[in-house]
């Protein structure tokens, strides 16, 4: 090898650890310089509107639908305990209902129930009845047992942090930013 090529892989390995450096922050103040958007999506909890990101999904399907990773390995999470429900109405447009969050969102969470990993379970208005609104587990378990939606619990888990709630508030880290249909 010569002097030449040595310089030109030395150079490559400086320009490399320079930009690593620059995508992890300084490690003397530990501050982040990347940023991430991600799309908010809006949900009901306990009455009130919330907001989840979705990153991950079991069912390659609904990954690919939603632009997320497929990670078959999260419908290990079931059996393990690790997931709570999420309901999805099927045949009515409105925002997928939650029944727990972090409170406070953050470090001093004090929800035990609350977990970002979500066995989805779907919600279908049964013939003859007029879909409403449901805008939170107690009104989805209510309009099961009057016999106006039919509730499937199905084995697809997707991993959907939950950033904001009125109740909890915002994760102390994030940021929304709302640009009104422009994409900028």
């Amino acid at each position: 090898m010569n002097n030449k090529m040595v310089a030109m892989i030395v150079s490559a390995v400086m320009l490399m650890i320079s930009a690593v450096s620059a995508f992890a922050g300084d490690s003397r103040d530990n501050k982040m310089v990347a940023t991430v958007q991600l799309p908010l999506v809006q949900c009901w909890y306990n009455g009130q509107v919330a907001y989840y990101i979705q990153t991950e999904a079991s069912d390659q399907s609904v990954a690919e639908s939603q632009g997320v990773n497929f990670v078959p390995r999260l419908v290990n999470t079931i059996d393990a305990g690790a997931v709570d429900d999420i309901f999805v109405v099927t045949n009515f447009t409105q925002g997928n209902v939650i029944p727990s969050a972090p409170i406070p969102a953050g470090p001093g969470n004090m929800d035990p129930e609350y977990s970002p990993l979500w066995q989805v379970s779907t919600v279908t208005w049964n013939q003859g009845t007029t879909p409403h609104l449901l805008r939170s587990e107690q009104e989805v378990l209510a309009a099961e047992t009057a016999g106006q939606v039919t509730i499937m619990q199905t084995n697809i888990v997707v991993n959907c942090p939950v950033i904001f709630t009125p109740e909890g508030g915002l994760l102390p880290t994030a940021k929304i930013k709302i640009n009104h249909g422009k994409d900028n």
